[in-house]
């Protein structure tokens, strides 16, 4: 047998006892005068999944709909729901043929040629199903579409909540909790335990909450970790360019436990694991002025008080126009009739928004010329009304700005989501990169790469975690 993830490889008669040894000594626990390492506990699963966000919980609920009588689920926060649980909550889904196709090649071409055709069309044709299967365990659905931040087309859904994300972890600890599955909090994964080929998992080694490391033996494995964010040693490693103190969306202002540690691409990779897309990190203007999670109710611009991007565009485009920028940052403004997120009192408590009486009143607080800023707005309501955007010659929708009071606030960059990780094929098996798959084990979510390419389309996130979660537990309970 072979352990990947803490301590190195040993042999011997008794495989689990000497890694037992290593573990120990590789966490601190052999001291000087310590005659023997205990014995390593251990217990047996059919599926554990590692990681309660949106792909882990669809992982555990499909593993049991599969037939899996015992599974695991392992969350190393005294809480679940990882990043979804602060998400705004934008699903993708589309359910006709000319959808399926047309969310495809968004993906396809938003990600700049890098995202598996496969795995993006495998993404599109099971959007509308995960989104069936959270309206089963509760979600009520908004009845109209809505066109996300980041995306070309109104392709997504939420629960009409400014917190959605909140919801759909609400409804599927709550399915959890009714079934026979095992949910573990303050438990960190630390290692798979490999055949002695190498070829498949036969377990994962635990750190409990007491403290305590075990060894929990499965056929199969689910990695639903999320990405890697918050890794100051993976960003340094694949984007050294990036400064070391750049905060996350996570953790606004460096203040909050962001997990986004890449855990299990760091157990996949010692297992063996293809990395891919490494670099493709989704930097995202959000901790500031931003104040909607959609397109088509506030106005971005620059520090002369001109629209310098469309507000529509994607990702990867709004990244490097705001790069362009003098103050690498830009200012938004929206008024009191669009429908905000949930983060409104809290930035005007603490002075990242600002409320004005009065178009003027807002150039004053942001030291730009009113005359600049005035024509500006009105130039983007007229394109609104007419459904045309004259400052960028684009279709356009939404709401004008010009209802008293409007918010205001400077916007910068962080980093939202990786859209690279461990390689895996549209059954969510893990690759080597001979092309082979590890058995047993599967990853979805954040901490795969190659569904999205250089960059991700907005609402595909969850939805990528929600699909891929579910193909993973039902795999992974046919496998085990």
């Amino acid at each position: 047998m072979r352990l990947h993830g803490r301590g190195p490889q040993g042999s011997g008669e008794h495989p689990v006892k000497r890694r037992t040894l290593f573990l120990i000594a590789g966490s601190g626990l052999l001291t000087k005068g310590l005659r023997a390492a205990p014995q390593l506990s251990e217990e047996p699963a059919d599926v554990v999944v590692v990681g309660t966000g949106a792909a882990g919980l669809s992982a555990a609920l499909a593993a049991v709909d599969g037939g899996a009588r015992r599974v695991v689920l392992l969350e190393k926060a005294p809480m679940a729901g990882g990043h979804t649980i602060i998400s705004s909550g934008s699903v993708a889904a589309e359910k006709t043929p000319e959808g399926i196709a047309g969310l495809t090649n968004e993906i396809i071409e938003n990600g700049e040629g890098r995202a598996d055709p496969v795995l993006a069309r495998t993404l599109a044709e099971g959007s509308w199903a995960a989104r069936e299967r959270l309206t089963a365990l509760g979600i009520d659905w908004i009845t109209t579409p809505f066109r996300a931040v980041g995306s070309p087309s109104a392709r997504s859904w939420n629960s009409g909540s400014p917190q959605s994300g909140y919801d759909y972890v609400q409804v599927m600890m709550a399915a959890l909790r009714k079934t026979s599955a095992s949910v573990r909090f303050l438990s960190r994964a630390e290692g798979l335990l490999l055949s002695e080929k190498g070829k498949s998992v036969e377990g994962i080694y635990v750190r409990t909450r007491s403290g305590d490391s075990i060894l929990i033996r499965a056929r199969a494995i689910v990695l639903a970790t999320g990405g890697f964010t918050a890794s100051g040693t993976l960003l340094k490693r694949f984007a050294p360019q990036l400064p070391p103190d750049l905060e996350t969306t996570a953790s606004a202002g460096g203040e909050l436990l962001d997990g986004a540690t890449g855990d299990g691409i760091l157990m996949a990779e010692k297992a063996g694991a293809k990395l891919v897309d490494m670099d493709a990190l989704q930097m995202l203007p959000l901790a500031g002025g931003r104040l909607l999670d959609y397109v088509g109710g506030e106005v971005w611009v620059n520090d002369r008080g001109r629209r310098f991007v469309s507000e529509g565009a994607g990702f990867r485009e709004i990244e490097r126009a705001i790069a362009k920028q003098p103050s690498k940052s830009m200012w938004v403004i929206s008024d009191a009739r669009s429908p905000k997120g949930a983060t409104l009192g809290l930035k005007l408590m603490d002075g990242t928004v600002r409320e004005a009486g009065t178009l003027e009143e807002a150039a004053h607080g942001m030291r730009v010329s009113y005359s600049a800023l005035q024509e500006t707005i009105e130039r983007y309501n007229r394109s609104v009304r007419k459904h045309w955007d004259d400052d960028f010659g684009i279709p356009m929708r939404g709401l004008p700005v010009e209802t008293p009071p409007f918010f205001y606030g400077r916007e910068h960059f962080a980093l939202h989501y990786s859209c690279g990780g461990i390689a895996i094929t549209p059954r969510a098996e893990v690759l080597r990169p001979d092309g082979s798959v590890i058995r047993g084990l599967y990853a979805a979510g954040e901490a795969t790469g190659g569904v999205h390419g250089a960059a991700r389309v907005g609402g595909c996130g969850l939805t990528d975690a929600f699909v891929f979660g579910d193909i993973a537990g039902r795999e992974a309970a046919r496998f085990a």
